[in-house]
């Protein structure tokens, strides 16, 4: 496990040459660094369970597994004042890893004595300290503790979910100069709103009778899509901004059970962190695409697969983006947002939840950018297909998607859409000149 653990931290080579060196796995280098990540995640966790153990006499442990899946634990601990403030830090000391467990109760009664210990003197610029005074002593009380702590297997905590980003590789991005064609009449907004691609979704032609999908058919259906619209918006010139949402079921489930955010079972293929990884990597390739072109914003917009995924992964993306003036991005959490381009305004919604109710909302929650308006629309997902009315001056439109059928549409007889994506050319004057199409062609 030492030899191990120093060439893991220690050792030559990226990650992908450990790897390759230590295990005989030849992967690529994003792989390889999603593998270090827990490689290195799961000896922490190691070394950290084994130093709690010797914090507390395992004689006097004490423990009940109730009805309800939680655990009651009676136990003495030596703590330091600090650690006896905090329940989750008790937690930790009595074994339990914050990622796996949350603390349901804590009651801690105090001891009769306090244990002195010596700290242990530390070098300093690799120079040994020597200490002519008293030694330092840290004060360790004992304490009687009940604790009932309950497993997280239904849910998704932030720390793990910040796990995800810990071994991304350092940034270092550059500002491009967009340059005006003059040969080019105007400028104009191109919105790139791809809908419901359900990234983690499992789909078996032999059950379906129609297309299969996974992550990896996913990961190339996204590339191949983002490419094909962007070449095509190039031939309308000078783009002056992007607008790029995200979320809308971008991943198919939110909880490490494969439910959506309301609980629903999902078919998946693969674990959430791989799901989530995948998915950070694919939305960055794409804004790196954009980002060439003009300006990027981009929009959390909430769906009902994945509302607490794709927000953490909106906010990977402002954090990744904060030091350039390229790329913003807007984590409010509305559920709806508006955008003003010349005398266009586009309204963001999923679409699921507002029923006719979406007709007069435009007005109430933008009406500022109503007035400044002629052209208006609203965009939405969610039925994985292509419908649009207009009603109160404004075009609803459902934008298609390029995900494959599943065995729950097929089910329910929800079959026949067109799988496409689509993106959107604006004129700050003249409203919306094209629709482009990127279509894909069933098996």
């Amino acid at each position: 496990m030492i030899n191990l653990e120093k060439e893991i931290y220690d050792g030559e080579g990226n990650a992908r040459e450990k790897l390759l060196r230590l295990y005989g796995k030849n992967l690529s280098y994003r792989s390889a660094v999603s593998y270090i990540a827990g490689i290195k995640l799961h000896l922490e966790t190691i070394k950290r369970l084994e130093k709690n153990l010797e914090t507390f006499d395992e004689e006097s442990q004490e423990i009940s597994f109730n009805p309800d899946k939680t655990q009651t634990i009676k136990q003495e601990v030596y703590l330091t004042p600090e650690e006896a403030a905090s329940p989750s830090k008790i937690m930790q000391k009595m074994g339990f890893d914050p990622l796996l467990w949350e603390v349901v109760s804590c009651k801690i009664i105090n001891g009769s004595w306090d244990v002195a210990m010596k700290m242990v003197n530390t070098e300093v610029d690799g120079k040994k300290v020597i200490r002519k005074s008293k030694p330092l002593i840290n004060k360790n009380r004992k304490y009687s503790i009940t604790l009932t702590v309950r497993p997280l297997g239904g849910s998704i905590t932030f720390p793990q979910i910040l796990s995800a980003f810990r071994e991304l590789e350092p940034v270092d991005l550059v500002e491009y100069e967009y340059i005006k064609d003059l040969n080019q009449n105007g400028s104009y907004l191109l919105e790139l709103p791809i809908m419901d691609f359900h990234l983690g979704k499992l789909s078996w032609s032999g059950e379906t009778g129609k297309e299969d999908y996974d992550l990896k058919i996913a990961e190339k259906l996204w590339r191949k899509t983002v490419d094909d619209l962007i070449f095509k918006s190039l031939a309308f010139g000078n783009v002056e901004k992007i607008i790029f949402p995200v979320g809308q079921d971008f991943f198919h489930f939110d909880t490490p059970r494969t439910t959506t955010t309301a609980g629903t079972q999902m078919d998946s293929d693969t674990r959430w962190e791989k799901m989530f990884v995948k998915g950070i990597e694919l939305l960055v390739w794409a804004i790196e695409r954009l980002r060439k072109i003009a300006p990027v914003e981009v929009l959390w917009i909430p769906g009902n697969h994945d509302q607490m995924l794709s927000y953490a992964a909106t906010v990977g993306l402002s954090q990744r983006y904060s030091g350039i003036e390229s790329v913003t991005v807007d984590l409010s959490a509305t559920p709806r947002k508006y955008r003003l381009f010349g005398k266009n305004l586009i309204g963001y919604s999923h679409g699921e939840k507002e029923g006719k109710r979406l007709e007069g909302l435009m007005q109430v929650e933008a009406p500022e950018l109503w007035g400044k308006s002629i052209f208006r629309e609203f965009h939405m997902g969610h039925l994985h297909t292509e419908l649009t009315k207009t009603n109160n001056g404004i075009i609803f439109r459902r934008i298609s998607a390029i995900t494959a059928t599943d065995s729950w549409h097929v089910e329910n007889g929800f079959i026949g859409s067109v799988r496409q994506a689509q993106a959107f050319i604006w004129d700050k004057e003249l409203g919306l000149q094209a629709i482009l199409n990127s279509n894909v062609l069933d098996n």
